[in-house]
């Protein structure tokens, strides 16, 4: 035997794994890479590519919350709400912790005017997380559709569950609540949530406008504690 013939076995021996190995190589890009270029593509208008981009990932992956959820919004962007909503329920289920996630099916089921389903989601979304925002968001919709006592009791819980660990948005509940009671014809009210608003962050250029506008001198002794 030849020394060629004797090398043979042993090269097509290597050269087995290595084709598998280019073969995985140019395979599917992984998928959070994928999400994250369909993400790109949506929020740039681009929608038609990130739903074509993100399908077979669905398809071949279809517990990964954050395929689904791509795949959603870039459906909701294409106007076929059913197939979004179905994509972003999933995506819901699988990360219910997620307030992107959880917005983006409420903004679904806005677009299909289901307005029951979004107080439910919001309203259970506010309750398991203790969400300010989802509170607000709830209070959004409510005032929306003119239900002004929806709207009350979404931005109370949003006031109740506020701590405060984010300046810029810790004023939102106190500073919505204001804008509520003054459309309700309680302008004392309006003013007390204004002043709260003013103790948590003194430089919110709208409370500090609001305020003015109603007279109030602006100073250390202006501000109240946050809380109901």
């Amino acid at each position: 035997m030849s020394r060629i013939d004797r090398v043979a076995p042993i090269l097509r021996a290597l050269a087995a794994p290595a084709a598998l190995l280019l073969t995985a190589c140019q395979g599917p890009p992984p998928t959070e890479s994928t999400v994250d270029k369909a993400d790109y593509l949506v929020r740039h208008d681009r929608c038609q590519e990130a739903a074509d981009m993100i399908k077979p990932v669905v398809e071949s992956n279809p517990g990964s919350w954050g395929a689904q959820y791509a795949y959603g919004r870039a459906m909701v962007c294409l106007g076929d709400l059913k197939e979004g909503r179905r994509a972003l329920e999933v995506a819901v289920a699988r990360n219910p912790n997620d307030l992107d996630v959880v917005f983006a099916l409420a903004d679904c089921m806005e677009k299909q005017n289901d307005i029951p389903q979004i107080y439910l989601l919001l309203r259970n979304t506010g309750a398991e997380l203790r969400s300010p925002e989802a509170y607000c968001r709830l209070a959004t919709i409510a005032e929306q559709t003119n239900d002004l006592d929806s709207a009350k009791q979404a931005l109370d819980s949003a006031i109740e569950f506020d701590q405060g660990y984010d300046i810029a948005k810790s004023t939102e509940p106190y500073w919505r609540m204001a804008m509520l009671q003054e459309k309700l014809g309680n302008e004392e009210e309006a003013v007390r949530r204004l002043r709260q608003a003013y103790g948590i962050n003194p430089e919110d250029p709208r409370v500090r406008e609001a305020l003015q506008q109603r007279g109030q001198i602006l100073g250390p002794t202006l501000g109240l504690p946050r809380g109901s």
